[in-house]
């Protein structure tokens, strides 16, 4: 019998067998490194080297990342599309673990990049947000309007939306968080319900004086006495002139709200503004017994609106003969820097409490002095509204021994 054939034939399929062996091999090797990024040791041989497979292996295993480094390169392409967003954004695992946050998240909250991994019930410091995050994995989604307390940092409103994030990036039960701060808002809102209020309050007093002294007189005015009917007038045309003057600064801060395309600066506006208001107030001052003083530089470093350098000019020398009690002198003062124009308005009255300073240019905001003389509260904030526009500033000082003093600086355009 012939075992030739039969030895050729077994030796072929024990080749063949030990072939695919170390294809499975290599296959498996390759499937590991290309889908989970498992590098074990390299498939060797003449059969890997027959077949050219060397090179493959190689390519494959410079380019095959670890589980680690996969993770990185895609933080870092979610940070590179997360960065030039305004709005803050923060992810959260299940654990309440801090997993994201974009720069605008890292300034809301004064993060650092070690935070990332660590709880963010001491980072945030807010318990409503705690609570918006419990609510979000349990809703699925929710918001809400939040005020963070943010020691050293300024106290800010924000508007949180949250959602379920997908699972594979950051597990079960992570949630992302989108963050609009929404301070000036919430101030402005503010702001709002306050100028209703107080302008419901100071228009409503004068009305009802008008109308009771009107009623009186159209219902007594037969057995009314000279005097009596005369002191009426007189009431009247006061609250009238309190009326005028109330609607007259509420129109005074609307044109303000839509001027600045209408503003023309001009050179020597605020000295001309400056002379011929004095001249207007000239014969009120001198009624009062105020002596009204002008020292102007000899040149003007800053051009001016001349409506609006007027209106600065009135409110000022207004809100001084009206309020500053018993002045003698307003002595009125420009200087000239690199920086623009400064303007000193200066009276020698009973000044003001230091506790009252901060906000005498606050709409409606009056001292107990301007309530019992009737102001309205808005002459200053118009001096504050002109002064801004024209990208300056103001401020106001006690003077010694007594006295106001309220600075306006302009810059130099």
């Amino acid at each position: 019998m012939n075992w030739l054939p039969w030895i050729l034939l077994l030796f072929i399929i024990s080749f063949v067998g030990w072939c695919a062996a170390g294809l499975a091999r290599s296959i498996l090797w390759a499937r590991q490194a290309l889908l989970r990024g498992e590098i074990n040791e390299q498939p060797r041989g003449w059969l890997i080297s027959w077949l050219g497979f060397d090179n493959l292996f190689k390519a494959i295993e410079g380019r095959t990342l670890t589980e680690e480094e996969i993770n990185l390169a895609a933080a870092k392409r979610i940070d590179a599309l997360l960065a030039p967003l305004t709005d803050a954004v923060l992810v959260v695992d299940a654990k309440d673990m801090l997993r994201l946050a974009n720069p605008a998240a890292r300034s809301l909250f004064n993060l650092s990049a070690g935070d990332l991994g660590e709880s963010v019930v001491p980072l945030v410091r807010s318990a409503d947000f705690i609570d918006l995050v419990r609510r979000v994995r349990k809703e699925g989604r929710a918001s809400e309007t939040i005020l963070l307390h943010r020691a050293p940092l300024a106290d800010a409103w924000i508007q949180a939306a949250g959602a379920r994030t997908d699972p594979d990036a950051f597990g079960e039960g992570a949630v992302i968080f989108v963050l609009t701060e929404v301070t000036a808002l919430k101030r402005l809102q503010s702001m709002e319900r306050e100028f209703v209020t107080n302008v419901s309050h100071d228009l409503r007093t004068p009305v009802t004086i008008l109308r009771g002294y009107a009623e009186t007189l159209v219902d007594d005015h037969k057995t009314m006495s000279p005097e009596d009917r005369e002191r009426f007038l007189k009431k009247i045309v006061g609250s009238v002139g309190r009326l005028q003057g109330l609607v007259e600064g509420l129109l005074a801060l609307a044109s303000l709200e839509s001027a600045t395309d209408q503003m023309q600066h001009e050179a020597f506006a605020l000295h001309k503004a400056c002379r011929e208001v004095a001249e207007e107030f000239d014969a009120r001052c001198r009624a009062a017994g105020v002596i009204l003083e002008l020292k102007l530089a000899a040149d003007e470093a800053s051009a001016a609106d001349p409506v609006q350098a007027r209106r600065l000019i009135q409110n000022l020398i207004d809100n001084a003969l009206a309020h500053a009690a018993g002045a003698t002198k307003i002595s009125i003062t420009t200087q000239t820097n690199l920086s623009g124009a400064v303007l000193e308005v200066e009276d020698d009255g009973a000044g003001v409490a230091p506790a009252e300073i901060s906000r005498l240019f606050d709409r409606f905001y009056r001292t107990d002095k301007s309530r019992r003389a009737g102001g309205s509260g808005l002459g200053l904030s118009i001096v504050r509204q002109v002064a801004e526009l024209h990208g300056g500033s103001v401020t106001a000082a006690n003077t010694r021994p007594h006295g106001l003093k309220v600075t306006v600086t302009l810059p130099q355009n």
